[in-house]
């Protein structure tokens, strides 16, 4: 028998060979993907938060990983076509609470009816968010409300503001409102405007929703009316103050509500124009994202804007099942009909681009399965009567883009399917927050499709989030718009 004897040098020399090797014929990544180590993790085995199909990869609420360590994750080898049919699931967990306790409403100096109108919608004390948000509100300042879809913004802002209209003198003057509610969309300015008037009934606030449409019309047939608030979408607003047929001098308090969209690309000119004809009232921003930098019309408020924002901000709920699935997108009809074929509740499934909305909805209804569908390419009437027809419960699917995330309050919906997995994290945030919010089913739940790269990449960095119980990062609802006119800009300069 032979004895070879090789020193270090080779030893290395020929891993270094074989390494090279690998990489050429794309098995390396591969080899890594089957060869995943568990993570050096401290673990807590009591309650199971991700159980992943690689079961040495399930992460136990509690544990912790050393700060210099990388942390294996379920999704580390997405990319490449060996992890197809891989995923993993997160075991809900009680709601996540945010610091401090909630207060009752009368402790706030909340009128009484207005409390009892609370209570007729099964709303009976404030959370801590709410409670911070109203009393800095109630004080007259600039301020800036940040917190996670679903946990009662609307309130937090609203509350305060009729609470100080009714203890106000009376405007005499019409079309003279003594606040403004800005909206990015229709459906959100009818379901506030729903909101508002549930509030303010009783002691007779006047409340008018001014959306497009019917514009041209209004400029040349302006009607009246004795209104206390306005709910508009910019562009109208906007159109409508100019010619004078709103006078927005009296205004007392001007709200930006889902703010990181109405302050991006695609609405600030107009809002400039508006915080300008409103510039004595008091602003409050309204948003499930905190913006990393403010844009430069807000510049005069910065210094004075006080900021309310929760403990859970940015970070990925915990307390509603989610299911990530890598599959191929060839898979995604199939897996689709799985899932709706007897579906009996609500289910609101998104897509990234208008002319997949309208896809998946005659697929569905070609194959038996009613289904309603919503995008910003539809007509605002068919759009409407869409929305319509899922709150009202004719059908229990709504084919949506994100123009069906943002704001509308969506309790009853207990399953959300990201058919198109979004790439950006303020439009994951969105998305899910349509289930999990106040008053909603503590069974509702989210499936996610995972199928391209950039999909992939959001994938790991919440899964990361998870892992290490911090925010998401990254999280800013401009950056949409910012890639896109990029974009736009590089194709008009030519090469």
């Amino acid at each position: 028998m032979w004895c070879i004897l090789f020193s270090n040098s080779d030893v290395m020399a020929s891993i270094a060979l074989g390494k090279r090797l690998l990489k050429k014929y794309g098995l390396w990544d591969n080899l890594l993907y089957y060869s995943t180590t568990a993570p050096k993790i401290k673990t807590n085995k009591n309650t199971l938060l991700i159980s992943c199909k690689q079961k040495k990869l399930d992460y136990y609420l509690g544990s912790t990983y050393n700060k210099l360590d990388e942390v294996s994750l379920a999704s580390k080898g997405w990319l490449h076509s060996k992890s197809k049919g891989d995923y993993f699931t997160i075991i809900p967990i009680s709601k996540q609470e945010d610091e401090g306790e909630g207060c009752l409403f009368s402790n706030l100096g909340i009128n009484k009816l207005i409390i009892d109108a609370l209570k007729n919608i099964k709303i009976k004390e404030a959370t801590s968010f709410q409670t911070k948000a109203i009393t800095t509100v109630q004080r007259g300042v600039h301020t800036l409300l940040a917190a996670e879809t679903g946990c009662g913004k609307t309130i937090a802002f609203l509350l305060p503001i009729i609470q100080n209209i009714i203890n106000s003198e009376r405007n005499e003057q019409l079309n003279a409102p003594k606040a403004v509610v800005l909206v990015p969309n229709r459906e959100l300015a009818f379901q506030t405007t729903e909101f508002a008037n549930i509030l303010g009934a009783p002691f007779g606030i006047k409340v008018k929703t001014v959306t497009g449409g019917r514009t041209k019309y209004n400029m040349m047939n302006p009607q009246l009316n004795d209104v206390d608030i306005i709910v508009a979408t910019p562009g109208a607003l906007s159109k409508l103050s100019t010619v004078g047929i709103y006078k927005l001098n009296q205004v007392l308090y001007f709200v930006l509500d889902e703010a990181d969209t109405l302050l991006d690309d695609g609405f600030i000119d107009r809002v400039e124009v508006l915080i300008k004809r409103m510039s004595q009232a008091q602003l409050i921003l309204v948003s499930a994202t905190l913006p990393r930098k403010l844009p430069d019309i807000l510049a005069p408020y910065e210094s004075r804007m006080e900021q309310v924002v929760s403990p859970n901000l940015h970070m990925p709920l915990l307390h509603v099942k989610q299911k990530f699935m890598r599959i191929t997108k060839s898979d995604r009809p199939a897996r689709l009909l799985q899932l709706t074929k007897f579906n009996k509740e609500p289910m609101i499934i998104f897509t990234n681009k208008h002319q997949n909305c309208n896809w998946l909805a005659m697929f569905l209804r070609e194959n038996g399965i009613s289904c309603a569908n919503i995008n910003g390419d539809m007509n605002y009437a068919i759009r409407i009567e869409q929305w319509n027809k899922f709150i009202r419960g004719e059908t229990n699917i709504l084919s949506a883009t994100d123009v069906g995330s943002r704001g509308l309050n969506t309790i009853q919906v207990k399953h959300i399917l990201n058919y198109d997995f979004p790439i950006y994290a303020a439009d994951y945030l969105h998305r899910i927050g349509r289930v999990g919010r106040l008053g909603s089913p503590h069974d509702s739940k989210i499936t996610n499709f995972i199928c391209s790269e950039p999909e992939v990449n959001l994938v790991q960095q919440i899964e990361l989030a998870i892992r290490r119980n911090v925010p998401l990062t990254n999280v800013d609802g401009n950056i949409t718009k910012i890639v896109h006119n990029n974009i736009l800009r590089k194709i008009r300069q030519g090469p």
